[in-house]
């Protein structure tokens, strides 16, 4: 996956890595913690924080869940020379009232699945831009995770993926999944790499700029045309992992 990106410059993106295997690279694999801090350097990737070793933040006590954060935040900053702003939530399960938790360890956004959104009654067929919740006057931005994304990357061919997006040109979409499926999914391997598919999407992409600006989470959030308003999330995680 660096590898793809270092070659596709144009392609921007946030990548989470969890504690335990931040931890394997750094005494196994250290050219791989070089590497990112060098796409990270040009701009290419931000780097997202998370809970050290990937809780469900929304059962434990404050202080195990501020300390998680913090701890993830001081490797962060160790390995890459960044600061994360945003977080990736374990399996993104959510509950209302961790905008006071993630306030008070300094998260400033989160990703959470477009389920969320629908439970909270907004039935878009796509949510798009940036939202934010509260709770208690402590507030965190939300990026709204499209599962048509989810289940177009990388299963459908690419083009017709860039297609997807590109007709939704003007909207802000986010995309956010587990690198297990690039490789490590029964015939992810074959399809994603033997195939070139995540080659060719990002070479796609870049031909679709007319279409498709890509940006960090962070320049996302930041936008003032991306912002959609409050929104109350309540109990969830994402689709299948409700069944």
């Amino acid at each position: 996956i660096l590898g793809a990106l270092e070659r596709h410059p144009h392609v921007k993106v946030g990548l989470h890595t969890s504690g335990p295997l931040l931890e394997w690279f750094d005494n196994h694999r250290p050219e791989l913690i070089g590497r990112i801090r060098g796409l990270a350097d040009r701009g290419q990737l931000e780097i997202v924080g998370g809970a050290w070793s990937e809780p469900m933040l929304s059962v434990l006590p404050d202080r195990d869940a501020v300390g998680q954060i913090r701890v993830m935040r001081h490797e962060c900053v160790r390995l890459f020379g960044r600061v994360p702003r945003g977080m990736w939530l374990a399996e993104r399960v959510w509950e209302p009232d961790l905008p006071r938790v993630l306030q008070a360890a300094g998260v400033q956004w989160v990703l959470l699945d477009d389920t969320h959104f629908r439970y909270a009654g907004i039935r878009d067929e796509w949510i798009t831009g940036v939202y934010r919740t509260e709770k208690a006057g402590a507030a965190v931005a939300v990026l709204p995770i499209a599962r048509q994304l989810r289940y177009a990357i990388p299963f459908k061919l690419a083009h017709e993926t860039v297609d997807l997006i590109a007709a939704r040109a003007g909207e802000t979409l986010c995309y956010g999944d587990d690198g297990e499926k690039f490789g490590v999914w029964p015939e992810t391997d074959v399809w994603v790499w033997k195939k070139g598919w995540l080659n060719d999407f990002f070479r796609l992409l870049g031909e679709r700029q007319d279409a498709i600006e890509m940006v960090l989470p962070s320049e996302a959030v930041a936008d003032p045309a991306a912002a959609k308003g409050r929104v109350y999330l309540p109990t969830a995680s994402y689709y299948e992992m409700g069944e």
